[in-house]
């Protein structure tokens, strides 16, 4: 008993400290039961604020004829720009916190960003048009800041970057660029066209990736789905994402409402495990396509039924302090922050929309207040996963690492944050 004691004190012994100097760099402990609206506020700003940084727009010199990769490797590229689905999933984040804050920086510097990598795109597409593809040219992408998008291959490469870029460009269309719209026209044509899917329309990872369905996808490609739709006009889009859930939900969600970790094709099963972000991915694109999605929608009752038994699941595994674990139904893994936060930002939409009870707002509230215990006096965002596949083993969730201010846990902070002070949603 004592040996397990001692294991226990020295598991959790670097967390006490680190709560302990967060309460004294902030003026005082945030408990999570009743964090207030102006402690919220300071949480999204601080993180906001950590995201800035200078931007600086790259060279483009004409890039014709045999010298023109040679010219292109020369030009100086873009500085501060990235692509990545954590950045994009920040990005958003951070669009909504402009929304609650007022913070008119932060949004500035979502748009210019995006209108850089939008110019950059359309150059680095006129070199692929004058060079042809070939090895060297795919050594050129791959060290590219945007070379994701130019070498598109997976859902990850394209859709959440695509869903904040639309997101900026619907809320500012006096100021979108041909460039921009490419590289939308460019996603969406990938995600409705190219990407592998089953013949039920379900968005896959095919052999050549082990042959599996993962509900991070449901993210990666149907929250883009989403804004699509409502970029185009036209709702098939919408459709297609809120298929994507209901196809999956019939695979990987448990009687208990809560999502396993992915399925396997192949052996027609699914994975043994049910890892919390990816439950989260599948929370926040039920919410998103919902938001979206009108009241006669023949869809719209199962894609409900599937959030709202989620949700009762979801209340039945939260820990007394408010967040949920890195295996939901496994109290003794480890507190994940990403999961907790999307799980916040799930419900907090929820009750905004009239979907649940108003009473569940107080577990979005108790959640958050608990993710804000892990988020730094200058913004950092601690005891988040880093990015994970589909596995059968328990050891292997388990020993993922945490990276310190993991990026897969900025965005998820921001969003919820700024759900749980909107006022109906937005």
């Amino acid at each position: 008993m004592m040996k397990k004691a001692l294991l226990r004190l020295r598991r959790i012994f670097p967390q006490v400290v680190f709560a302990a100097l967060l309460a004294w760099s902030s003026g005082g402990p945030i408990r999570a039961a009743d964090i207030t609206d102006a402690d919220i506020r300071d949480v999204v700003n601080r993180v906001a604020r950590h995201q800035l940084h200078d931007l600086k727009d790259g060279e483009y010199p004409p890039v014709k004829g045999s010298d023109a990769l040679p010219t292109a490797e020369s030009a100086a590229p873009p500085d501060g720009i990235a692509w990545s689905y954590q950045w994009g999933v920040t990005l958003y984040g951070l669009l909504r916190a402009f929304d609650v804050t007022g913070d008119k920086e932060v949004e500035k510097f979502v748009l210019d960003h995006n209108a850089i990598c939008g110019r950059y795109y359309t150059w680095s597409n006129d070199l692929r048009a004058s060079v042809g593809d070939s090895p060297d040219l795919d050594a050129f992408f791959k060290k590219s800041k945007i070379g994701p998008l130019m070498r598109l291959g997976t859902l990850d490469s394209c859709g959440a970057m695509g869903t904040q870029m639309l997101d900026g460009m619907m809320r500012h269309p006096d100021q979108v660029t041909p460039e921009e719209k490419a590289v939308v026209a460019r996603i969406a044509d990938w995600v409705v066209n190219q990407q592998d899917r089953l013949p039920d329309g379900t968005l896959w990872r095919s052999k050549a990736m082990g042959g599996t369905i993962w509900p991070d996808d449901l993210y990666m490609g149907g929250v883009f789905l989403v804004r699509w739709a409502k970029y185009t006009g036209d709702n098939k889009y919408l459709d297609d994402a809120a298929n994507q859930v209901i196809n999956q939900a019939a695979l990987i969600q448990d009687t208990d409402g809560l999502w396993f970790h992915g399925y396997f094709v192949t052996d027609k099963k699914h994975a043994p495990y049910k890892w919390g972000r990816g439950n989260a991915w599948a929370t926040v694109t039920a919410v998103e396509a919902l938001s979206d999605m009108p009241e006669t929608d023949p869809a719209r009752a199962q894609l409900l039924d599937i959030l709202r038994r989620q949700i009762e699941g979801l209340k039945k595994v939260q820990a007394d302090d408010g967040m949920w674990h890195q295996v939901l139904d496994r109290s003794d893994s480890w507190d994940e922050t990403s999961c907790t936060a999307m799980f916040a930002y799930g419900i907090a939409r929820a009750v905004n929309r009239g979907w649940i009870d108003p009473s569940n707002m107080a577990m979005a509230r108790k959640a958050f207040g608990a993710v804000a215990e892990k988020v730094t006096a200058d913004g950092r965002v601690t005891g988040t996963c880093e990015g994970t596949s589909v596995n059968t083993s328990l050891d292997y969730y388990e020993r993922r690492q945490r990276p310190d201010d993991d990026l897969h846990g900025r965005g998820p902070t921001l969003l919820a944050g700024a759900e749980i002070l909107s006022a109906g949603g937005k």
